[in-house]
C-alpha cells in the first residue's frame, strides 16, 4: 500500500483532498477531543468494513459516527422523543448518544436493536469535513481490538498506519478520557452507560 498522504494543518485545498479521499472510499486517522481515531465516510458501508477489518473488530459491535450539529439527527433517525441539544448543555464536552430508529441509509452503523451512535464534535476542523463530505465522520479509537486507545499519536500502531489513505496529524490537546455514552430509549428516556 502506498504511504498515506499526511496533512498537519487545515486550508481549502487539503479539504477538498480530503474530501475526495472520503468521498472515494478511503479511511483516515485524526485526533478527536477524547482520542486518536480511525474513521470513514459513514455513508458508505464499503469504507465501514474496511475499518472493522483493520481493527480486527467484530462487527457485532457498532462504530459511532460524528456530526457537526445535533440539526443533524432528523436525517438519520426517525423521530423521538428527545431534545439532545438542550440535553447535552450539561456536559462539559458533547456526550456520544445513542439513539432507537435508525433510518435506512445508515442501517449498516445500526445494532440488532437498529440503534445508532452518534456525537456532535467541538473540534472546528472536524466540523468543516463533515459538513464538506455532506455525511457523518465514522470515529473509532485508532487501535487493534483488545489493544489500549492512544491520545499519543507516536502510539499509533503501525499495522493502523499502513492501512489508511490519510492522517490528520494536527497538533490537538486530546484528553485521553472517552466519551460519556448515554442511551435514549424510544419514549425519551436516558440510560447512561458509560459516565
Amino acid at each position: 500500500m502506498p504511504i498515506p498522504l499526511c496533512y498537519k494543518s487545515l486550508n481549502d485545498k487539503n479539504l477538498t483532498k480530503i474530501k475526495e479521499v472520503l468521498n472515494s472510499g478511503g479511511i483516515i486517522i485524526y485526533p478527536t477531543e477524547t482520542l486518536w481515531a480511525i474513521g470513514c465516510k459513514a455513508s458508505l458501508e464499503k469504507s465501514v468494513n474496511k475499518i472493522y477489518n483493520i481493527k480486527k473488530r467484530s462487527d457485532s459491535s457498532p462504530i459511532i459516527s460524528l456530526i457537526s450539529s445535533y440539526d443533524q439527527i432528523p436525517k438519520y433517525v426517525n423521530k423521538i422523543k428527545f431534545d439532545p441539544k438542550s440535553y447535552s448543555k450539561e456536559f462539559s464536552n458533547p456526550p456520544t448518544i445513542i439513539y432507537p430508529n435508525c433510518k435506512n441509509k445508515l442501517s449498516h452503523l445500526s445494532n440488532i436493536n437498529n440503534e445508532i451512535a452518534f456525537r456532535v464534535t467541538p473540534i472546528d476542523f472536524l466540523k468543516s469535513i463533515i459538513d464538506k463530505i455532506g455525511s457523518p465522520l465514522c470515529s473509532t479509537s485508532a487501535n487493534i481490538s483488545g489493544q489500549l486507545p492512544t491520545k499519543k499519536f507516536e502510539s499509533i500502531n503501525n499495522t493502523i498506519l499502513n492501512s489508511v489513505d490519510l492522517i490528520l496529524n494536527f497538533e490537538f490537546n486530546l484528553s485521553g478520557k472517552p466519551s460519556t455514552i448515554i442511551k435514549i430509549d424510544p419514549l425519551g428516556e436516558v440510560q447512561y452507560i458509560r459516565k
